[in-house]
């Protein structure tokens, strides 16, 4: 893992407001929370999002990668912004960022919210074949697969316009940085570490992901000592997207409470 890299960012909400940072999936942006940002934080919330490393905006430097190396990026920016504590929201990969932060540096958060995230993504050596796959061709190989695995069905037919915005984020993300997360997820596994988070968390699950179940998700909510489990019905993995007002409303509530 190189050096921490300074990561693309917005800024939104009153200055003097309690922070609250948003770190996003694999292969999107930091314009994924443009519903929770622009209508339910800002009113009260210093709002930071962000791009990872090797999207969007931020470098994309030769990997390795590491989630740690990654949380280590955001730590730089809350450094960079004076954010001494602050609250993570966190979805799939930014929800691995938003775990690795409360083991690696459980003194700078506030509160936390893990979504649509596990503490280890499956087989390893899934991940390093799709890292391999698109390093030989291209990001738009992933187009399709992840049509199905971002949404459901019933999505997908009443919102094509979203779906297809949310897919130009992940076609337009650089390949190696991509593919370096992938094999920073690979190698991800903090099951055996979870018990040690002592900041309030709330985790929520989609009915419907197949890329974290929910079984997955329950068992990543009993690991941490005193987090509590939200479950949408009838969406998956891009929760947030799909129902929008339920996942406001859950991420708000623990705001409110843990700030």
């Amino acid at each position: 893992m190189t050096a921490t890299v300074r990561l693309a960012h917005r800024e939104e909400g009153p200055a003097d407001g309690p922070p609250v940072v948003l770190a996003p999936s694999l292969g999107t942006t930091l314009e994924l929370w443009d519903g929770l940002a622009a209508a339910a934080l800002v009113e009260h919330y210093r709002v930071v999002r962000f791009d990872t490393r090797g999207h969007g905006g931020s470098p994309a430097p030769v990997g390795p990668y590491t989630v740690s190396g990654l949380a280590g990026d955001v730590v730089r920016l809350a450094d960079e912004l004076g954010l001494d504590r602050f609250a993570v929201v966190g979805l799939s990969l930014g929800g691995a960022i938003g775990q690795q932060l409360a083991l690696d540096h459980p003194e700078r958060l506030s509160a936390l919210v893990l979504c649509c995230t596990v503490p280890k993504f499956g087989e390893s050596q899934g991940w390093r074949d799709r890292a391999a796959q698109v390093r030989a061709e291209g990001m738009q190989v992933l187009a399709e697969p992840t049509r199905g695995r971002w949404f459901t069905d019933e999505f997908r037919d009443r919102h094509p316009d979203t779906v297809e915005r949310l897919l130009a984020m992940l076609t337009g993300t650089p390949v190696e940085g991509y593919a370096a997360c992938c094999e920073a997820l690979a190698a991800f596994d903090v099951r055996t570490e979870l018990h040690r988070v002592g900041v309030p968390t709330r985790v929520i699950a989609a009915e419907h992901d197949g890329a974290a179940p929910v079984d997955e998700v329950r068992d990543l909510c009993a690991r941490i000592p005193g987090a509590d489990l939200v479950v949408l019905d009838g969406v998956s993995h891009i929760a947030n997207v799909a129902a929008p007002e339920r996942f406001d409303e859950a991420v708000l509530q623990h705001l409110k409470g843990s700030l």
